[in-house]
């Protein structure tokens, strides 16, 4: 049976919900954390949100305003300062008192980090449970003139190289972009049905694919983050715990904006001991018990490997599919399913996913399925990796000791002098840099640079990776890593690889 409510209780309500008698409706003109208490109480009341929401009202628990009749901007500063400070305290009761964390899942922040380096951009998207929107290096030419300047190493003998080589790599990769879209052009005539934007625009965004291998890792980039309070007080203390300093300044920055929206969720996003201090230790163990590997020449290429997996895999998804389709037990289904013939298992297999239409996910069933990869890549196809967060994923320092990928397109152009005298500079500096200052190094290093990085899959998100990074329309960087994900695991187990969508052709980065 619906609820009802007074014309009274109507009009206090209306400005908050979107319908005042249906079962599903949307919140709005409340702080975050407000609507973070609402949702609190149906773990602890049997009341509805709209009940519960004139009690917060009516007791002045909250105190807004209630004027308007739809869901809409009526808030005045005044009213919604005075509603955060009683969402404030009923936090202080709920989650501080009595340990209720999950209530700040609820409250959301939306939040832009501008001139940022892509560095710590990385950093910031290790994170999984936040949704990341950032500037691409193919759709804009970056300004020569955005970087950061590391400020830590001011006063040092460091300073002006750090200064001159990071200016360098800028200047040559603004210089080099009227260039090479002019050389795109010539190679590249326009086609016949296409308009002269979409033709500027395509040769534009070819000329940042192959220059951005040129941009220092200290470019600054920008970032719109949408994160819950829960997921956002572990990315500030994470930022706040990092031996970057760039990163604990962005960790204070984020989280003095934050808190003006979610205060008290964001209580105790602080340093976290136990984060800095293990990181630092394991980090002088690894030095003192492992070789460090020597500088690799260009002879080395981006690559893929398969590390880790378990050779029974098929069983055990087949045993997986099935398991939501019967009442019986895990093992005793395992046992079944070694019994059957392999063209009963490819039928089980097959029925579950070739029903899938151009744009369906596969079923969850493919979530217990794990393959580790280790990936060795440039570093700007990594910052297009990473996004694939539905993983594990451990990177190692960005350094020079993999040397940095030459795209065919720097040959073709005739920048191959050039590019090679950029990277070796670059590398100079970072090894003369990096002896006083290991972190802050790595600004001065390409995204050309090579990244090692472990990832580990389970089959259903490698499905996304190969079938998006694949495409005709990706950078030919992480193009050739996804049809390696998918060499790799074809070669192990092709039953489950051939229902992957892949795109194996070998397109040119420069062809329009």
């Amino acid at each position: 049976m619906r609820e009802t409510f007074t014309p009274e209780e109507i009009a206090v309500l209306s400005p908050y919900v979107s319908n005042i008698n249906l079962p599903v409706f949307t919140v709005g003109n409340l702080p975050e954390e407000v609507v973070a208490v609402l949702f609190a109480y149906y773990s602890r009341s049997k009341e509805s949100l709209r009940r519960n929401l004139l009690k917060l009202i009516n007791e002045q628990d909250v105190e807004i305003s209630t004027r308007g009749s739809a869901v809409g901007p009526v808030e005045t500063a005044a009213s919604l300062a005075a509603a955060r400070e009683k969402a404030k305290q009923f936090h202080e009761k709920w989650v501080v008192g009595y340990g209720h964390a999950s209530v700040a899942e609820h409250a959301i922040a939306h939040i832009a980090i501008e001139d940022v380096s892509i560095v710590a951009s990385k950093i910031i998207e290790d994170n999984r449970l936040a949704s990341y929107t950032e500037k691409s290096t193919r759709y804009v030419v970056f300004d020569p003139e955005k970087y950061y300047k590391a400020p830590e190493l001011t006063g040092s003998s460091s300073e002006n190289l750090y200064r001159r080589t990071v200016s360098s790599l800028m200047s040559a990769y603004a210089e080099l972009t009227p260039k090479a879209i002019d050389r795109i052009k010539l190679l590249l005539p326009r086609g016949e049905k296409q308009s002269e934007i979409a033709y500027n625009a395509a040769c534009r965004a070819k000329a940042c694919d192959v220059l951005r291998y040129i941009l220092p890792a200290a470019t600054f980039t920008n970032i719109g983050l949408t994160i819950n309070a829960r997921a956002l007080e572990h990315m500030i203390t994470k930022l706040l715990s990092n031996p970057l300093a760039e990163a604990q300044r962005l960790g204070n920055m984020i989280k003095a904006e934050a808190e003006k929206i979610i205060p008290t969720l964001l209580k105790y996003a602080d340093h976290n001991g136990y984060i800095a201090e293990t990181n630092s230790v394991m980090s002088r163990i690894a030095s003192e018990t492992l070789t460090k590997p020597s500088a690799i020449e260009n002879a080395s290429e981006n690559g893929v490997s398969l590390i880790r997996f378990e050779s029974d895999v098929e069983d055990q998804l087949v045993a997986s599919i099935l398991y939501g389709y019967t009442q019986t037990a895990a093992a005793e289904l395992m046992a079944a399913v070694r019994s059957m013939t392999a063209d009963q298992k490819e039928r089980v297999i097959d029925e579950y996913l070739s029903r899938r239409g151009k744009w369906d996910e596969p079923l969850r069933a493919l979530e217990h399925i794990y393959y580790t990869f280790e990936v060795l890549v440039d570093y700007g196809a990594f910052r297009d990796i990473q996004r694939h967060r539905m993983a594990t994923q451990t990177t190692q320092l960005f350094t020079d000791v993999h040397g940095y990928e030459t795209p065919p397109e720097i040959i073709e152009y005739g920048y191959k002098t050039l590019f090679n005298e950029l990277m070796e500079r670059a590398r100079s500096a970072y090894q003369t840099i990096s002896g006083e200052f290991p972190r802050e190094a790595q600004y001065v290093l390409p995204l050309a640079y090579r990244q090692r990085v472990l990832f580990t899959w389970n089959l259903r998100e490698i499905h996304h990776f190969v079938s998006l990074r694949s495409a005709k329309q990706g950078h030919a960087s992480y193009r050739s890593i996804a049809q390696q994900v998918y060499r790799e695991l074809e070669r192990v187990h092709p039953l489950l690889a051939k229902y992957i969508r892949v795109d194996l052709a070998d397109y040119a980065l420069a062809r329009i």
